[in-house]
């Protein structure tokens, strides 16, 4: 006779497989965007980890700061009233300055919204102060901090789309095709004109030229 498994225990064991797989599953999905690709740092006695929300961060699409506050474990609260985030973009060296707000149910962690519009690094400044203390860092994307802005062609599949920067650089040279026709263009009516008054000015003076021989 083959020996009875107590159901209960059946049941038990794969609630607790599952229970694991579930947790491997989480761990996979959100392990390398919010713990691999920031830089953490100590500053002025708080611990900042600081990176992109969405790793990794693709030209065009909606991103913004993922910044954690913490000092001696504790989540630091408050800091949305002080602190303020400059992004840089380093290779065109275009700055814009973006107010910091907590997120909701997540004390200590905050974030403000972007759209990168170009490829490349960037530089994250926060600064201002936290309960009263002075804060002033420079965060620069790259091995080992967090990742750069990438071009999104490279996840688009089967065929990529023309970006907004392409479509403004098509946009621009056929604006400037179209300003050099229209000054051809203007160009050869003025010389038109130009010929039809000496030819109307020759006609004039031959016929004058006529009227004279004519009386002599």
């Amino acid at each position: 006779m083959p020996r009875n498994i107590p159901m209960p225990r059946m049941i038990v064991s794969v609630r607790v497989l599952a229970a694991v797989a579930l947790a491997l599953l989480a761990v996979s999905w959100v392990g390398p965007s919010s713990a691999l690709a920031h830089e953490r740092r100590t500053v002025s006695g708080y611990d900042l980890v600081v990176g992109f929300f969405v790793e990794p961060a693709l030209e065009g699409e909606k991103n913004g700061l993922d910044l954690r506050i913490t000092k001696a474990g504790a989540n630091v609260e408050g800091a949305e009233k002080t602190l303020k985030w400059d992004i840089t973009h380093v290779q065109s060296g275009g700055t814009r300055t973006y107010p910091v707000r907590a997120l909701f149910g997540m004390p200590g962690r905050y974030t403000a919204d972007v759209i990168p519009t170009l490829t490349g690094q960037v530089r994250f400044r926060i600064y201002g102060t936290i309960e009263g203390t002075a804060i002033d860092a420079t965060f620069v994307s790259g091995p080992g901090t967090f990742g750069n802005v990438e071009p999104v062609t490279e996840l688009q599949f089967p065929v990529a789309a023309a970006q907004p920067r392409e479509l403004q650089g098509a946009l621009e040279a056929a604006r400037d095709e179209a300003q050099a026709a229209n000054d051809a263009a203007r160009s050869a009516r003025t010389l038109a004109i130009a010929g039809i008054a000496l030819g109307a000015a020759g006609l004039a003076a031959g016929g004058a030229a006529a009227v004279r021989s004519r009386r002599a």
